[in-house]
């Protein structure tokens, strides 16, 4: 029997860990960073545009309901957000700790986004730093799943596009005159003073 089949038969065989996306524990790469962000936004807005649409039909004043049950459903629709909230703050705590990670990084880090101006330039780094290609002290690399790419450069292409209308929407406002000056905006506001 040769050496190298004898050394792998009596070594310990390490199976890779299953990721789990929304775990702390792990690595994202930008890739996954952006599909993940991009997911997280998309269906914390759905859900709270859902529940306000839900809350909206009840109209507790038409119900002609007693105050006992107008406070219930009050109530039902505030612990939903109170969920809801819970959930986006979770979910975007766990991607940026786990960007931090792909950057060999201590996920406590994430403080430094309560910094008004450190958080912008924090954020920037997150999502232009390339991760590290080898293993770190937070595991090995983890390639993008096929959906996360797709997703991902669905978001970068929206986020250019948005830019671009935006550009243009504010061109064409500023050419028509439909965009007034700050002067201007002072001096009709204050006409009646």
């Amino acid at each position: 029997m040769s050496t190298q089949h004898a050394s792998t038969f009596f070594s310990k065989k390490t199976s890779p860990k299953a990721d789990h996306p929304l775990s702390i524990h792990g690595r994202f790469n930008r890739l996954s960073y952006i599909a993940w962000f991009g997911l997280l936004h998309i269906l914390v807005s759905v859900i709270a545009v859902a529940l306000s649409v839900f809350f909206g039909v009840l109209n507790l004043n038409n119900l002609h309901l007693s105050q006992h049950a107008m406070t219930s459903i009050s109530g039902m629709g505030e612990i939903a957000y109170l969920f809801l909230s819970c959930f986006y703050l979770y979910g975007l705590a766990v991607i940026i700790i786990r960007r931090f990670h792909d950057r060999n990084k201590s996920g406590w880090l994430i403080l430094l986004l309560f910094i008004p101006i450190i958080q912008f330039f924090t954020l920037l780094y997150l999502l232009l730093a390339r991760g590290e290609q080898h293993p770190n002290r937070f595991g090995h690399p983890r390639s993008s799943a096929f959906i996360e790419k797709i997703v991902a450069w669905l978001m970068i292409i929206f986020f250019v596009l948005g830019l671009f209308a935006s550009a243009s929407v504010i061109s064409f406002m500023m050419g028509s005159g439909e965009l007034e000056q700050p002067h201007e905006i002072i001096q009709k506001g204050t006409q009646y003073f």
